[in-house]
């Protein structure tokens, strides 16, 4: 937890300090990056399942009736049965006819995944969809399915609506025109425009992974002024992009000059340390936590970057603010990351929040003086953080934007100088990378892939804002 240059009152338990182990960057686990899919068979030009799969998707046990050759699947109080050689297909106490039997293939049932489409849709079983782009069968999450979108052009404005079952889970990540990127809780089912009208304000529209959901990347126009995001009836998203600015209009995020950012030195910053523990909670103690996640954070940044990475401290000893700053400083630094993590007295708050400096923190304005000369804005040198404030506030998009995408939020971005980057001569931001008062969030990061996970998410973040493609 981080001490700003507003008060930010804390609570949570004193107990005892656990030890975290750092475990090397080969050894970092890869992220699940979807929901669950199976690959299908091609029988007769007809796509087929394995009944084996089918039964494990619904968690269904498996009866086999060899005199009649029939395989009977049993979940919950639903029932199928499947015929060797038989388009018939009874589910509980219907009758399908598909449009292909039922075939048996190395003495295993294969389905027709036209079945899918008539399954009962209830809590009891999962949902399953038949994908023709991978050719898999796949496992519907919670936030249900997302649609093709539908692209719709005025002078006012460009808007791209989303069918999407969950409409309220969507979440903006990133606010820059060029990599505007977006979340939304359901599977992806249809499809992206090859292209998109030369007249709108939106270029180009991609797909990139996220681990829940799915979420896109658009290259906005720099005719267009601001964003909003409108929730059109019960089952419909759509994202706006406007030409001028507005009451409920959003607006981007400064962007620096574009290509590769030069990052030949980073320098990680675990918070807190000797007598200064930080949030500790049932045996997670903040100043442990955030030097696990500074070593396991060095040595992956070393594998993807070939850049020297520095930390302010490499033992659980105080380190005051300024011997931060000097630290950063005399290494040159190309970039900071100052690592802590959050508490709240409700356990209800959790997720993950920068913090930035506000490219406004310490302006001045003012009239000209003697002679037609303005006066001259001299910048305190605690505060020469801030002329970095747009590459800092692009480095916390991307690595918020990386933990959302990973699932690791929620996530929050505040434009506030905090007291780990005053005099910090670098870009850079204060990560609390998890709220440990939060049940949830505790068990994840002191799991034992938690610090791992939340590094190579870090990793991925850094990553992003270092290629600025």
């Amino acid at each position: 937890m981080i001490r700003t240059l507003r008060a930010i009152a804390l609570a949570g338990a004193i107990v005892a300090i656990t030890s975290f182990g750092a475990p090397r960057a080969a050894d970092l686990p890869a992220f699940p990056v979807g929901p669950e899919t199976v690959p299908v068979t091609s029988l007769h030009g007809q796509p087929h399942l394995g009944a084996n799969d089918l039964a494990r998707l619904l968690d269904a046990a498996k009866f086999w009736r060899a005199d009649v050759r029939k395989l009977v699947l049993r979940s919950g109080t639903h029932r199928i049965v499947l015929t060797v050689d038989d388009p018939f297909v009874l589910v509980d106490d219907r009758t399908l006819r598909l449009n292909s039997p039922v075939r048996s293939l190395r003495g295993e049932l294969q389905v027709p995944v036209a079945l899918l489409d008539s399954l009962p849709r209830d809590s009891a079983l999962a949902r399953l969809i038949y994908d023709p782009r991978g050719n898999d069968v796949v496992v519907v999450p919670p936030g249900g399915l997302v649609g093709s979108p539908r692209v719709s052009i005025s002078e006012a404005a460009t808007r791209l609506t989303f069918p999407a079952e969950r409409p309220e889970d969507v979440i903006v990540l990133g606010r820059a025109r060029a990599h505007f990127r977006v979340r939304l809780g359901g599977f992806f089912a249809g499809l992206l425009p090859d292209s998109l009208p030369p007249a709108g304000l939106v270029r180009s529209i991609r797909p990139i992974a996220s681990a829940t959901g799915c979420a896109f990347e658009f290259d906005v126009s720099r005719d267009a002024a601001g964003f909003r995001v409108v929730r059109e009836g019960p089952s419909r998203i759509a994202i706006e992009f406007a030409r001028r600015a507005g009451p409920g209009v959003g607006v981007f995020a400064p962007e620096g000059a574009a290509g590769p950012r030069e990052l030949r030195v980073v320098v990680l910053d675990p918070g807190h340390g000797g007598g200064d523990q930080g949030v500790t909670v049932e045996g997670a103690a903040e100043k442990d936590l955030t030097l696990a996640l500074a070593r396991v954070l060095r040595a992956e940044l070393e594998r993807r970057l070939r850049t020297r990475v520095v930390l302010t401290r490499e033992s659980d000893v105080a380190v005051s603010f300024d011997q931060r700053a000097v630290i950063a400083n005399r290494a040159h630094a190309d970039l900071v990351l100052s690592l802590h993590f959050d508490g709240f007295g409700s356990p209800r708050a959790s997720g993950a929040t920068a913090y930035c400096p506000p490219a406004t923190f310490g302006a001045s304005g003012g009239s000209p003086g003697a002679g037609g000369l303005a006066p001259v804005a001299v910048l305190p040198w605690r505060d020469v953080a801030t002329r970095h404030a747009v590459e800092s506030r692009a480095l916390a998009e991307a690595v918020l934007g990386a933990l959302a995408l990973r699932d690791q939020g929620p996530t929050r971005l505040r434009e506030l100088l905090p007291c780990s980057l005053l005099g910090v001569n670098a870009p850079g931001i204060v990560l609390e990378c998890a709220t440990l008062s939060a049940p949830a969030d505790r068990a994840r990061v002191t799991a034992p892939d938690g610090i791992p996970l939340l590094a190579a998410s870090i990793a991925d973040g850094v990553v992003t804002w270092q290629r600025n493609e």
